[in-house]
């Protein structure tokens, strides 16, 4: 997604969001706004800040079910 425009990103997490509907997505990204993107496309998102789980030992969930 790294090529997209926001309104292209988005539609590729309401795609994300309906293949969730069926199992486990995993999308991984460096890119903070894609991040963002997803949270306002799947406010149910589950985001894991793999930076922050390194520095404190464990998973910090930014976004909840």
């Amino acid at each position: 997604m790294e090529t997209f425009n926001d309104f292209r990103a988005e539609e590729a997490f309401r795609l994300f969001a309906e293949m969730g509907m069926h199992g486990q997505v995993i999308y991984l990204t460096h890119h903070k706004h894609l991040a963002n993107i997803g949270t306002k496309v799947c406010p149910s998102v589950r985001l894991h800040d793999l930076e922050e789980a390194g520095r404190t030992g464990g998973f910090r969930v930014v976004a909840a079910e």
